[in-house]
């Protein structure tokens, strides 16, 4: 096994979730941030009441009126939490932001983008932020870096040859699956923790998770957690078997910037493709403008094969942006760009962010209001120039 930067050993400590109220806890398990409202990027267009804005009232003139509006909820972000995969014995941090209320909460459960990072819990500001100022908790694990010894559990699970499993940690993160392999375990592993998780926190004082209501979420690299533990299958590397790694605790998945086939494992030939197996719900984003400069080849009509892909059951939602590639970019789609001084790019902006909200609330809280803000033509007359489809 290599011993490149890949596989360097972290070390954190092991607490519970979120239920802080006591103050040995407190002390012990990670320190409290000052509850927020809004969020990075400044969720804004709250009536308070969560979508009940009238559909019909949005037009290229009346834009405001397009939006899906955010509750505009306080939250309080939670640090210095760990879970422990069992697997690899890494233990992962994690932040929790914790919306106001007793509880207990629907979760969304977030992969950041890019490699492996130590403190890739602090990552995707901007969506953990949006989704907690509308009542959503939102846990964000760190995808550490891994060292011989947890590599080797892993390729092991994977059935991957030694020589591949050296050579693919030490190069490139889109080069094979190895990366989806590493993510997608360590989102199972916090999946799993999230009912004793869930108990410490009632124990301690604070509010349970919804465990009936849990959400997988994530971007760029992110997105690959979300698809595979929703039945994707990918090839850890050229010469391991597909492999999937399904579980049955999230009810639904975003997908923003997802990668296409030849990339991360993922594949489309003529006797099966990654996709054909994902249950929904899944909301994908992704666009004309989602591309990297230092990866120009990953178009965003590659990206939008992993909903091209998918089966046509109802439950599947695609927002396509067409502005053209340099006008915003692969950040957009990480919600970095809601301020953007390019009108164009904020339009686009609000419309994602209103999608995911209005999916959220259908498939978490069957909303019908936010059902009707997603059978509407919103987010396409929002966004400006985009496509809006639902299979």
């Amino acid at each position: 096994m290599s011993d490149s930067p890949f596989f360097r050993v972290l070390a954190t400590s092991i607490c519970g979730l979120f239920g802080v109220a006591m103050a040995a806890l407190m002390t012990a398990c990670g320190d409290d941030e000052g509850a927020g409202v809004g969020g990075a990027g400044g969720v804004g267009g709250s009536d308070g009441t969560g979508g009940s804005a009238a559909v019909s009232g949005c037009s290229a003139q009346s834009l405001d009126l397009c939006e899906y509006p955010s509750r505009g909820t306080s939250f309080t972000i939670r640090k210095g939490l760990t879970v422990t995969d069992e697997l690899t014995s890494r233990e992962l941090p994690i932040w929790v932001r914790v919306p106001e209320g007793a509880g207990p909460h629907p979760m969304v459960v977030w992969s950041h983008g890019g490699g492996l990072a130590a403190a890739g819990q602090t990552q995707s500001g901007w969506w953990a932020d949006a989704l907690a100022a509308h009542g959503y908790a939102v846990l964000t694990v760190a995808h550490i870096p891994i060292d011989a010894t947890s590599g080797q559990a892993l390729c092991e699970l994977a059935q991957i040859p030694q020589a591949e499993c050296a050579a693919g940690a030490a190069g490139e993160e889109d080069t094979t699956g190895l990366l989806a392999l590493v993510k997608t375990r360590d989102i199972v592993a916090v999946l799993d923790a999230l009912p004793d998780l869930s108990a410490s926190s009632v124990m301690a004082g604070g509010p349970a998770v919804d465990l009936d209501h849990v959400v997988v979420g994530g971007w760029s690299a992110g997105a690959r957690a979300p698809l595979v533990t929703h039945g994707a299958v990918f090839l850890p590397s050229p010469s391991a078997p597909p492999m999937t790694m399904v579980h049955t605790l999230p009810i639904a998945a975003i997908v923003l910037s997802p990668m296409g086939p030849g990339y991360a494992g993922f594949f489309d030939e003529p006797g099966g493709n990654t996709w054909q197996s994902v249950r929904g719900p899944v909301l994908v984003a992704t666009g004309d403008n989602d591309v990297k400069p230092e990866k120009p080849d990953v178009t965003g009509a590659d990206r939008r094969i992993a909903f091209e892909r998918q089966p046509a059951d109802g439950t599947r939602w695609l927002l396509y942006s067409k502005l053209e590639p340099g006008v915003g970019g692969h950040p957009t789609y990480d919600l970095e760009h809601l301020d953007s001084a390019d009108e164009r790019v904020r339009r686009f902006s609000l419309s994602l962010r209103s999608s995911v909200l209005a999916f959220l609330d259908k498939h978490v809280r069957n909303d019908a209001n936010a059902q009707a803000w997603l059978d509407s033509t919103n987010a396409s007359t929002l966004a400006g120039a985009a496509d809006w489809v639902r299979k």
